[in-house]
């Protein structure tokens, strides 16, 4: 299923072929980013860009960047370093409906208290999603 999206001031506009699973991150890195947790919908394979003029990266950390519009200032992408074929992008930037449900909670151990996300969807701890990682990378 296409799904396209956009940014606050319509500056950064995308289009995704397929959209895996939406996952919600509650480190303290993209709570900071994000003034939240970090919905995002991963993506496997590439973001086609309609326009890109004021997509800004940030080298948040030596494995992964971020991207936001340095025009409205909306936080978009979170994409690693050394996988092209896949991205983060914001749910909130994508346009509705999308049919997506949450996958997956992670670093569920860094979760402030004054929020909980409903539902019984796997929750990870910082440590079991880095030992499921490497895990992968193993095999």
């Amino acid at each position: 299923m296409t799904v396209e999206g956009k940014c606050l001031c319509d500056a950064v506009r995308f289009v995704v072929d397929e959209v895996h699973e939406i996952d919600v991150c509650h480190c303290n890195m993209c709570r900071a980013w994000n003034g939240g947790p970090f919905v995002g919908a991963d993506i496997r394979g590439q973001v086609t860009f309609k326009s890109d003029e004021t997509l800004t990266w940030y080298a948040s950390s030596e494995w992964a960047k971020r991207g936001f519009c340095s025009q409205c200032g909306s936080s978009l992408f979170y994409k690693l370093n050394d996988q092209d074929d896949f991205w983060s992008i914001s749910a909130g930037a994508l346009n509705l409906p999308t049919g997506l449900e949450i996958g997956k909670e992670i670093f569920v151990d860094e979760k402030p208290d004054y929020y909980n996300f409903s539902g019984d969807q796997p929750r990870y701890t910082g440590p079991e999603l880095l030992a499921m990682i490497q895990g992968q990378n193993d095999e």
